[in-house]
């Protein structure tokens, strides 16, 4: 039988408030098995949800800005990006597959940063889901 530490347990617990809270206010989070799931300690839900939280390290958002630098930087580079796919192997040699790419590349555009560079992605250059990087309305 595994056990689920305490940290863990409560962590899930306190999830399923949150997601209660949510719910009151109209916002869609989680449906009523999970947050009884959560709220029940039940080991298969809470590690569900805690790997959607997800995780970008400091070395991924470096490699992302490092790879966006010499764009942002040269006018001549900045004029021929044509869009994600002119990146993305290089940030998958780095350790940035898609989806981080599309939340770090999300992260720098609400700050401000690489923005024209971030602009240039929504093109024919770039998958369907790495054209914009906005928050949308849940994510501020």
């Amino acid at each position: 039988m595994n056990q689920i530490d305490t940290n863990t347990l409560f962590l899930g617990k306190l999830l399923a408030e949150v997601y209660r809270v949510q719910r009151e206010l109209e916002i869609p989070t989680a449906d009523d098995a999970t947050i009884y799931g959560l709220r029940n300690g039940f080991e298969t839900v809470i590690a569900e949800e805690l790997e959607r939280v997800g995780f970008v390290s400091k070395a991924q958002v470096k490699h992302v800005m490092d790879v966006l630098d010499p764009i942002w930087q040269d006018p001549a580079k900045l004029a021929a990006f044509k869009g994600f796919y002119d990146i993305e192997r290089e940030l998958e040699s780095g350790g940035v597959d898609r989806s981080t790419a599309i939340a770090v590349l999300t992260y720098l555009n609400a700050h401000g940063q690489f923005t024209a560079v971030i602009e240039k992605m929504d093109t024919d250059g770039s998958p369907s889901e790495c054209r914009t990087f906005n928050l949308s309305k849940w994510e501020k």
